[in-house]
């Protein structure tokens, strides 16, 4: 921001129209106020990248070493009919994270485990 450029404090944003460059509440609801930016369309860089990268080479980069619920072996996740041993709701929380570091980071190892998860469930 340059020295001439007014700042205002607004109560709240205004949500009169949809956005139309991102996927929104569509109608009856109302639109979004703040909208989440895709994955990717924005490069950490400086203590954000470092606060992925000690995500990435803490407990959620490794939780798949330790955690019962992410063993593949019986796991219900990855099962054709969602039976298994492990099928409990750890996944979808960690994988949600665990994706997007990966993909934020550029991560190829995190993004092909999450490609895993993330098929098998679709299938």
């Amino acid at each position: 921001m340059g020295c001439n450029d007014d700042i205002s404090v607004v109560d709240s944003i205004a949500t009169k129209e949809t956005n139309k460059y991102y996927v929104s509440n569509r109608t009856p609801l109302e639109p979004s106020k703040l909208i989440k930016l895709p994955v990717g369309s924005v490069k950490p860089e400086g203590w954000l990248l470092e606060y992925f990268n000690r995500q990435k080479n803490g407990l959620t980069g490794n939780l798949g070493k330790i955690s019962a619920w992410l063993d593949k072996k019986d796991n219900a996740w990855l099962s054709k009919s969602g039976e298994g041993k492990w099928g409990w709701e750890e996944v979808p929380y960690w994988l949600k994270g665990y994706a997007n570091i990966g993909y934020i980071t550029e991560d190829k190892e995190m993004i092909d485990e999450a490609k895993i998860w993330i098929e098998s469930v679709l299938e």
